[in-house]
């Protein structure tokens, strides 16, 4: 990009955080390359003058990217040691600073704050009443009901005389009763200061920065360093220009501020943060044991409502995230980190091993933790892992697809397709498929472009939805998530404002396979977005589709038949459709094949001559709207020919910008007896099959 630098990891050396190369790829190197590319995207926008981006695991950096400018002034080159003010990001510094001394058992995580901090005695609400003492755990938490202190007067205040202002502050609300963002890191540091006898700074040079080698962090910078220091911008006086933001002096001395006031670099919060995962899951510590990580990095907020994004807890003073949706939609459950006021972003993804750090200065863009910047990124990073793959999960070439993900538990054995549609191609059982795949698709050539058949999904409502090839046929991306487990990414679809995440679980009973699939939905867009389920898979033909009957159907036939023109008749009488002990047995291609169900059973059953019992199960809401044709629950496609296709459908989701609903279809796969000629099958003992299942 013409008068800007882009330094990417293979051309800049970084002493410890050299890049190391895994013996089988954790990422798609060309995927995660556009972590780069998108952050050039936003510097030539104008939404930031450059950043730092940052991907490690617990022993290695896998991706250090600097794009842009530190100095639009200067001309100075963004570059991976650039300095940034981290804000918030210094409450986790500070929270493992005091769990450094509840470790040595100089602090009690239920101790009153008063024990350390007279100004705490006697504390009282805004209305006067008294209330219960505050604790340690709730400012770390940030339940406390603290009062912000001014921050014009307080940055001429040492700690000491910031955290007696907190203490003699009338409380907002009864502690432990909610959350709010609060100056409670800022009373810990104060804690930290008085038990261990030693200035708060100097605590955490001397116990985390220097053990870990963090040569650039800290709350005073030396003149060298200050020229390291990148700019804070905020929006210029026309779009897509940018003005620079005035900000205090690094190399003047102040007071520590444990709430936030750290300088650091994307290495550094690496270091950090690669020892807090390590820690976590190690016996030999670098910082903590691993019980200390795993106490300080749990929820501990049930029933509130925290954090600047939906879906998050908090623990003692990191942000968690419980549910995954919005700019975290890609993260596991159990994410834990934090992001800083002016943009920087470190998070560990402890079931992937993953740490993820983005870095950049600005202001006056709106909430910097869901930011469009970060959510580009971690779009980036995730969709581009490929996860660590082992003899029962891994890539191999499918048909025509190399890229397929073949899982493998005993004798079930399930193929994904992400470069066709995020499908599944098999699903079997001691070599007995569940699902039609149409030759075409084994086949090496790809010529024109494959059927799309074998296990589809998709979202409807079939009839209003925008046409959307991207998310039907389009490229996904694939990641191995366990030894028998993967998802599937789409890209982001412009018609419908979604994006897809299918997750899949394969495992084996002594008599059936199961493949656990769930689909979510993602608004990735700035609208409301309407939208549902629709299961759409392939099944070989010539059996017979069992569907039961519960709940009050609005068909006089308990059925719907589609006839030509789109017309939907409900009073219908075919000679290969019967009710019989409380179901409908498809016995055979109807006289139209593509029939609806609103029956609120949620399975139905499809046995083959071969007595290969094919199951799906699924959810139903009889209290929630059917946004699918006439409120259909389910759908049958039954034509003559080699396939029929069975398709439960979801309720009706509204999903507001970064909203996710997701909706999981149970598939099972075993035998049940093919009734003999001139026999009926046995539904009574189907059913008490099917409900009898795990």
């Amino acid at each position: 990009m013409t008068g800007w630098m882009r330094w990417a990891i293979g051309g800049f050396w970084l002493g410890a955080l050299t890049p190391a190369l895994a013996a089988e790829p954790l990422f798609d190197e060309a995927r995660l390359a556009r972590v780069t590319t998108r952050m050039e995207e936003f510097v030539a926008q104008g939404q930031m003058s450059g950043a730092v981006t940052l991907v490690a695991t617990s022993d290695q950096v896998v991706h250090l990217s600097a794009v842009g400018k530190s100095d639009v002034s200067t001309g100075r080159d963004m570059t991976p040691d650039t300095i940034f003010r981290i804000a918030s990001l210094t409450k986790t510094i500070t929270a493992t600073a005091l769990m450094l001394l509840v470790e040595e058992g100089r602090v009690g995580i239920d101790d009153p704050v008063a024990k350390y901090l007279p100004a705490f005695q006697d504390q009282h609400l805004k209305d006067g009443r008294a209330s219960r003492q505050v604790t340690v755990r709730d400012v770390l938490t940030h339940t406390a009901g603290l009062v912000q202190p001014d921050r014009e007067k307080s940055a001429a205040m040492s700690l000491a005389e910031v955290a007696d202002a907190i203490g003699r502050a009338p409380l907002e609300f009864e502690p432990g009763s909610k959350w709010q963002y609060s100056s409670g890191l800022t009373v810990a540091g104060r804690i930290v200061e008085i038990v261990a006898e030693q200035e708060f700074a100097a605590f955490c040079r001397q116990r985390i920065f220097q053990p870990l080698g963090m040569v650039d962090t800290g709350y005073l910078l030396t003149p060298e360093q200050a020229q390291r220091l990148a700019a804070t911008y905020k929006p210029g006086t026309e779009p897509g220009t940018l003005a620079a933001e005035t900000i205090p002096d690094p190399t003047m001395p102040r007071a520590p501020g444990p709430s936030g006031g750290l300088y650091s670099t994307a290495g550094d919060l690496a270091k950090f943060y690669q020892a807090i995962l390590h820690d976590r899951m190690s016996s030999n510590s670098r910082i903590l044991p691993a019980k200390r990580v795993q106490e300080m990095t749990a929820p501990l907020t049930p029933g509130l409502v925290t954090g600047f994004t939906p879906g998050n807890a908090w623990g003692l003073g990191w942000c968690i995230v419980e549910q995954p949706q919005g700019v975290t939609r890609h993260l596991s459950p159990g994410t834990f980190g934090h992001g800083g006021a002016w943009g920087t972003q470190a998070w560990v993804d402890p079931q992937r091993g993953l740490i993820v750090i983005l870095m950049f200065q600005r202001m006056g863009f709106g909430n910097s933790d869901g930011s469009n910047v970060r959510d580009a990124f971690n779009d980036a990073v995730f969709t581009a892992y490929r996860g660590e793959t082992s003899e029962t999960a891994r890539f191999e070439k499918f048909g025509r697809y190399p890229g397929a993900v073949r899982l493998s538990r005993g004798r079930a054995q399930a193929a994904l397709c992400p470069e066709a549609g995020g499908r599944v191609l098999e699903f079997s059982l001691r070599d007995r498929q569940g699902l039609y795949l149409d030759p075409q698709e084994l086949a090496d050539d790809a010529g024109k472009g494959p059927p799309m058949t074998a296990g589809r999904f998709d979202v409807g409502p079939e009839l209003t939805i925008a046409p959307h090839p991207t998310l039907w046929g389009g490229p996904w991306t694939a990641e191995i998530t366990g030894p028998h487990s993967a998802r599937m990414v789409s890209p982001h679809d412009a018609a419908t404002g979604l994006q897809l995440i299918r997750d899949f679980t394969l495992e084996e009973t002594d008599h059936a396979a199961r493949l656990i699939c769930r689909q979510t939905m993602c608004n990735v867009s700035s609208e409301v977005r309407e939208c549902c389920h629709w299961g759409r898979s392939f099944s070989p033909g010539g059996g017979v589709c069992v569907i039961p009957l519960a709940g009050k159907s609005k068909f006089p036939s308990r059925y719907a038949m589609y006839e030509d023109s789109a017309i939907i008749n409900v009073r219908n009488v075919d000679d290969q459709i019967r009710e019989r002990d409380g179901c409908l047995e498809i016995l055979s291609p109807p006289r139209k094949p593509k029939l609806g169900f609103d029956s609120q059973a949620g399975w139905l059953a499809y046995v083959r001559p071969d007595n290969t019992l094919f199951v799906k199960r699924f959810p139903t809401y009889p209290d929630r709207v059917y946004n699918e044709a006439a409120g259909l629950t389910l759908s049958v496609w039954y034509p003559a020919g080699p396939r029929i296709e069975l398709e439960p459908i979801g309720p009706r989701e509204q999903l507001r910008p970064g909203e996710v609903a997701s909706f999981t279809e149970d598939w099972w796969l075993g035998e049940f007896p093919y009734p003999a000629a001139g026999q009926q099958l046995d539904l009574v003992a189907l059913r008490k099959h099917v409900e009898s299942l795990p």
